[in-house]
């Protein structure tokens, strides 16, 4: 009985995760170009979610450009959720998207590796709102008990306004909320508060027209940056990217984008005053799909190297990648069922070959319904 107790200790004292999914969103057979995927080579509409994911509310920022600072703003955001009322907008929404999801076919087949264990419970109200519960247990980073407030109209899912927060008894807060001003316009507001003051705050404005899409995004008073994406031909679009900094005007930074997509394969570009950023991403089988990516940061004179794949079904997804860094990462989520709970679980592995460490993550999710 004590070795149990003492096994059951050491896997609830690992690093707490963020967010969980039971399978991926885009779990069906899907290339970068066609209907069931469009948001490879684009921002269209997300596809069906599993009810059993957790809230998602992510502390990660626009502010994270890669481990070479290649990307442009908001590249690397864990938040995976696109635009779901892409049907409401220009045809720009789908072709060509927004430029910060250039990457998304490549990007999205990284594993979201996390370290702990968590438990998550989600139930919905009568009404439109959303409550959730999360428990999670560390020896590294802080752990402890998380309440989960969203608000979205269940009659029609894709209509504005949305609202999700995340809070802690210690006075830590992130929420996001996001309106449509216009029917081809999107504001987004996020905010993180810590300690009773305001840690981050972030505002994006995105704007679809019928072949191209633009947006402008601030984070604190630390910079701006405005993107703009063009479609040129069905396959291909160009665009760019400006980086103004209010406190180092000299730091100002300009990068130009492409991609280029076919039916079964993608491949986007940034090169800029900061680096290269180079994605290709292919399907192999229905089921499963190759992504290389390549990042050189001029500054910092580092280039990385990544090579991932996704394997899915309708019910799980394995995503496994591997750098040039000496990381080897990967992620089983699987969807458990259940009748009036549906139950999820996800596991996930790190191995840090450089520094000889190796991480686990345990978690269940359930929605009540």
């Amino acid at each position: 009985m004590d070795n149990t107790s003492w096994l059951l200790s050491n896997l609830f004292k690992i690093t707490f995760f963020e967010t969980l999914h039971a399978k991926s969103t885009n779990s069906n057979p899907c290339s970068p170009k066609k209907s069931t995927g469009r948001r490879g080579g684009g921002d269209a509409s997300s596809l069906s979610d599993c009810p059993c994911n957790a809230p998602k509310c992510s502390t990660n920022t626009v502010c994270d450009r890669g481990k070479t600072g290649a990307g442009v703003t908001g590249s690397r955001s864990e938040n995976r959720e696109t635009e779901k009322s892409s049907n409401y907008l220009a045809a720009g929404a789908i072709n060509p998207g927004l430029l910060r999801h250039l990457h998304n076919a490549a990007r999205y087949r990284l594993p979201q590796c996390f370290e702990g264990a968590c438990v998550s419970v989600k139930q919905s109200s009568a009404s439109n709102w959303i409550f959730g519960h999360s428990l999670s247990f560390s020896s590294v980073s802080p752990g402890g008990y998380k309440v989960l407030l969203s608000y979205l109209d269940k009659d029609k899912p894709t209509d504005l306004p949305y609202f999700v927060m995340e809070a802690a008894p210690g006075g830590q807060l992130s929420c996001e909320f996001r309106v449509g001003p216009t029917q081809a316009t999107r504001a987004t507001v996020v905010a993180q508060i810590a300690n009773g003051k305001f840690d981050s705050f972030e505002s994006i404005v995105d704007a679809y027209f019928n072949s191209f899409t633009a947006s402008v995004i601030a984070v604190n008073r630390e910079f701006i940056a405005i993107h703009y994406l063009q479609a040129i031909t069905e396959r291909l679009s160009l665009g760019a990217e400006v980086v103004g900094r209010g406190r180092a005007p000299e730091l100002t930074a300009t990068s130009a984008a492409a991609r280029w997509a076919g039916e079964e394969h993608s491949v986007s570009a940034t090169l800029g005053s900061r680096g290269l950023d180079l994605c290709y991403a292919r399907v192999l089988r229905p089921h499963l799909t190759a992504a290389a990516m390549l990042e050189v940061g001029f500054a910092i004179r580092k280039a990385v190297a990544t090579l991932a794949y996704e394997w899915r079904s309708d019910d799980w997804t394995v995503r496994a990648s591997v750098d040039s860094d000496g990381l080897v990462g990967a992620t089983l989520h699987r969807a458990l069922g259940g009748r009036r709970a549906k139950l999820a679980c996800a596991i996930s592995a790190l191995l840090n070959h450089p520094n000889d460490k190796f991480r686990l993550g345990f978690g269940v999710t359930a929605a009540i319904v």
